[in-house]
């Protein structure tokens, strides 16, 4: 079998049937691929759904439990019980365009060593104006957001989004699988930096990432999440999970950690970038920049965001300094050891 697809999930059952129903709509293909449904401990019907789909649907689809929480439990349970050479790992909240499963060609091809699809919003409800213009330039990571165009391109392996993205199955375990990511609340001490750090790994060994929009995944983004509250959660848990991975490399001397959100990255790299690369990156963000100028609500919720991320960063930091066994989990050599 060449493919499975991994959904891990918990408690969007609904959400989850309309993703399992697009993937049966995928056009004709000439290789064998599975569906596998990792149910993250839900209280909900996702088990029962998930069954009847299995039996409704014109693919195989595998349901498999997993009750220790955390987003990397299942990504990792569902890589093990991948019987594909490749697997593809979706959100429980996407539905996706016919085309979506030809993304794992650039791998089974090798043309690539990993593979990123296209992410576009689909609301619910229509957003307000100062959103559009956060995610204007088609990359906005708080609403997993990915849009570099119409066109095929490689790219750097940090814009290999988890939410939707193809990877040959061995290289999870070979580059020591992935962070800790994606917990509810009361545990949120516990986050880490989920499949950036997997990526960090990926560019260190020279592979190579590929854009592919055929591999397009719209997002469904609910009216819950078109507020300043809940970008502020979003940048709080985002605070977290950059100062595990600064933790982590302040201990670690193989875990290289770079801030993206920065100009001084940028600047830091303007030699090994390409000119075109770098004008990109700099006048990207002069573009905010100016706006949040022009206007003085983009400026109120800019400095919300940043002031939910700064709170994040430092509660996580306080529980590290005062829990040593928080401090030994967060230097783990890996996350695999714990399945």
């Amino acid at each position: 079998m060449l493919l499975s697809v991994i959904i891990p999930t918990r408690n969007r059952v609904k959400r989850l049937a309309d993703l399992l129903d697009s993937l049966a709509g995928q056009d004709p293909v000439p290789f064998e691929w599975e569906a596998i449904v990792v149910d993250n401990a839900s209280t909900d019907d996702t088990a029962a759904v998930t069954r009847q789909k299995s039996q409704a649907l014109p693919i195989p689809i595998r349901y498999v439990l997993e009750t220790r929480l955390g987003l990397h439990y299942g990504r990792h349970r569902g890589a093990r019980e991948a019987r594909g050479d490749y697997v593809g790992y979706l959100d429980d909240d996407m539905i996706l365009a016919p085309t979506w499963v030809q993304g794992v060609q650039w791998l089974a091809e090798d043309r690539a060593d990993a593979v990123v699809g296209r992410v576009l919003p689909k609301w619910e409800t229509t957003p307000p104006d100062w959103l559009l213009t956060m995610i204007q330039d088609g990359v906005y990571a708080y609403l997993s957001l990915l849009d570099l165009g119409p066109i095929s391109k490689p790219v750097n392996p940090l814009m290999v989004f988890g939410c939707n993205c193809f990877l040959p199955k061995r290289l999870i375990f070979e580059l020591g699988g992935f962070h800790p990511d994606g917990f509810p609340p009361d545990l949120v001490r516990y986050r880490g930096d989920g499949e950036t750090a997997l990526m960090r790994k990926f560019e260190a060994a020279g592979l190579r990432a590929w854009y592919d929009p055929r591999a397009t995944a719209y997002h469904i983004i609910g009216s819950e999440r078109l507020t300043v509250e809940y970008l502020c959660e979003r940048a709080c848990k985002q605070g977290v999970s950059d100062s595990f991975a600064q933790i982590r490399a302040a201990h670690l001397e193989d875990q290289p950690y770079n801030d993206r959100r920065s100009l001084g990255y940028y600047v830091g790299r303007a030699k090994e970038m390409s000119l075109s690369e770098l004008l990109q990156a700099v006048t990207g963000r002069f573009k905010h920049l100016i706006q949040y100028i022009i206007s003085p609500a983009h400026i109120k919720i800019h400095k919300r965001i940043r002031a939910a991320y700064l709170e994040g960063w430092q509660f996580h930091q306080n529980v590290v300094r005062n829990d040593p066994e928080l401090f030994k989990y967060v230097l783990r050599d890996n996350y695999l050891d714990e399945d």
